[in-house]
C-alpha cells in the first residue's frame, strides 16, 4: 500500500478551502489601478453615516490606494453612483456572506500586498493608513511578533477603549460612570451599552484634534489576548492567502464569522493581533448600541465633518 504524502494532502485541503471561500455569485465593477494596497469597505446598510465616514475615506486615504466598496446581499444604486464618482471599485454578492464578499474583493485586486478592511461606520483621520502601516512594520522589525493584523485604537471597542481612556486621562471617570474597565469582545458597556458608546464619542471630539493627540504619542503597541472586533484592520495578502481566505460558513447573514475566522487563524498560526497606540479611529457603534446612537448622530455630526482645507493666500 502506497504511503500518502501529508504535504500533498495539506495542499489539496487548502485548495478545497480556498475554492469554497471564493465561490459565489457576484457583481463587480473594476476601477482598480493595480495599487500595492486596497481598502475593502463593507458598506450599504448605514447610508446615514456616509457623509462622514466615506467622505473622510476619500479625503484621507492616499489616491494611490485602491478602494473597493463591498455590499453582501445587496446591490446599492446610491453606493454604485458614489463609487463611480470617486473612482472606486464596487462589488456586491447575491448571498449574504460577509466573508465571501471580502474574499472576492481581495481576490480581484491581485496586485495588492496590503489589505485595509474597514466597516462603513469607521471614522478615520489624516495619516491613518501611513501610520498603521508604519506600526505594522515596526512590529515586524522588532522581531518578537509576526503580525496577523494591525488595528488602530478605536474608541468603541472591547479592547482598545481602555487604551483610549488611558491616553485621554479618563479611566476614573469612565469607571465611575459605567462601573468597570474589563476587556472583552462583548458583554461589556463599551460594546453593548448605547450610553457608553455616546460617552466615549463625546470624549473623542473634536475628532481631528484627538487623532492628532494620538499621532503625537511615542510609537508603541499592545497585543490582543482575546477575540478582537475587526472593524478596521490592516493585514498582508500573504496571511489571508495562507489560510485560504476568510471562512464562509452558513447560515447566511450570520455576523462575526469573518471576525472569528481571522482571529482564530491568528492564534493557530502564531500571528499576533496588534493595536497601534499612535493611530486613532472612531467606531460609531456595535449593533446593540446602534438604535440609541442613531438618535444622537446629529449631535456628533458637526464635529465629525471634514475639516476645511487651508485657505489659499490671495495673490496681488
Amino acid at each position: 500500500m502506497a504511503l500518502v504524502d501529508p504535504r500533498r494532502v495539506e495542499r489539496a485541503l487548502a485548495g478545497l478551502v480556498r475554492r469554497r471561500n471564493l465561490t459565489g455569485s457576484s457583481y463587480f465593477v473594476d476601477r482598480s489601478t493595480g495599487s500595492h494596497a486596497v481598502a475593502v469597505v463593507l458598506a450599504g446598510y448605514k447610508p446615514y453615516l456616509w457623509d462622514i465616514t466615506l467622505a473622510r475615506l476619500e479625503r484621507f486615504l492616499s489616491p494611490e490606494i485602491d478602494v473597493c466598496l463591498v455590499s453582501p446581499a445587496l446591490r446599492s444604486g446610491p453606493l454604485e453612483v458614489l463609487a463611480e464618482r470617486r473612482g472606486w471599485s464596487y462589488l456586491s454578492t447575491r448571498a449574504n456572506y460577509v466573508s465571501l464578499a471580502q474574499n472576492l474583493a481581495i481576490a480581484r485586486h491581485p496586485d495588492a500586498r496590503w489589505v485595509i478592511k474597514l466597516d462603513e461606520d469607521i471614522v478615520i483621520g489624516e495619516g491613518f493608513f501611513e501610520r498603521l502601516l508604519a506600526a505594522y512594520e515596526r512590529v515586524v522589525a522588532g522581531g518578537r511578533y509576526r503580525p496577523g493584523f494591525c488595528a488602530p485604537v478605536l474608541n468603541v471597542n472591547g479592547f482598545s477603549y481602555l487604551r483610549f481612556l488611558q491616553t485621554m486621562g479618563l479611566e476614573a471617570a469612565y469607571r465611575e460612570r459605567f462601573g468597570e474597565l474589563r476587556l472583552a469582545a462583548g458583554e461589556i458597556p463599551a460594546t453593548n451599552d448605547g450610553e457608553a458608546a455616546l460617552w466615549l464619542w463625546r470624549h473623542s471630539l473634536p475628532f481631528d484634534e484627538v487623532a492628532a493627540r494620538f499621532a503625537a504619542q511615542p510609537p508603541a503597541f499592545s497585543t490582543v489576548p482575546h477575540r478582537f472586533s475587526i472593524g478596521a484592520i490592516l493585514f498582508e495578502r500573504e496571511f489571508w492567502d495562507s489560510f485560504g481566505g476568510l471562512l464562509v460558513r452558513p447560515p447566511a447573514g450570520a455576523l462575526g464569522v469573518d471576525e472569528a475566522s481571522i482571529c482564530r487563524k491568528c492564534v493557530d498560526m502564531s500571528r499576533a493581533m496588534i493595536v497601534a497606540h499612535d493611530v486613532f479611529a472612531g467606531h460609531f457603534s456595535f449593533s446593540a448600541q446602534e438604535t440609541f446612537m442613531r438618535e444622537h448622530v446629529d449631535e456628533l455630526r458637526p464635529e465629525l465633518a471634514l475639516p476645511r482645507p487651508p485657505a489659499v493666500p490671495a495673490t496681488s
